[in-house]
């Protein structure tokens, strides 16, 4: 029966990593390139692996470039099931996000279907739609410079590739 499971959860995990795969970047770039993404600055969110429960999986939420280990979250494809603090216990000694935070971005991030989102304190927007790894796009606000624009090289308009 564990093993049951255990393939359940591998299945909705493989399915929902590869509903991210096939995008190119100029689909992506059209489809995000006006969104406001505001409800998740100064935040990381990434899809991690299945999770603990029956059909869920399991997503990490931080704050962008936070010091402190990131939540657990295990959801299904509309709710979250359970938030797992253990790990911001032993890197932090205390929570730094409470439940209807991270329940607000959550709802947020499931909106777009990507597997990292990262908004900086500015607004500034990585993501990664294929892999739950370093953010591969990142799209600039106007005006503003991210301490790491270095690492990417401009690829249209506002829009900039990891190098």
């Amino acid at each position: 029966m564990k093993n049951l499971v255990l393939l359940q959860a591998t299945l909705i995990f493989v399915i929902f990593v590869q509903s991210c795969n096939g995008q190119n970047f100029e689909s992506i770039i059209e489809k995000y390139n006006n969104v406001d993404f505001s409800e998740l600055r100064n935040s990381s969110i990434y899809l991690r692996s299945p999770g603990t429960k029956n059909n869920t999986t399991r997503y990490f939420i931080n704050v962008y470039k936070g010091d402190c280990s990131p939540y657990m979250v295990d959801a299904d494809d509309k709710e979250i099931i359970s938030i797992n603090n253990d790990l911001v216990l032993k890197s932090c000694g205390k929570d730094y996000l409470n439940t209807e935070k991270i329940e607000q971005l959550f709802k947020a991030y499931m909106i777009y279907k990507l597997c990292l989102i990262q908004v900086d304190s500015e607004g500034n927007m990585y993501m990664n739609p294929d892999k739950a790894e370093r953010p591969i796009l990142l799209r600039k606000l106007p005006g503003s410079t991210p301490k790491d624009i270095n690492l990417y090289k401009k690829y249209k308009g506002n829009w900039y590739v990891r190098k």
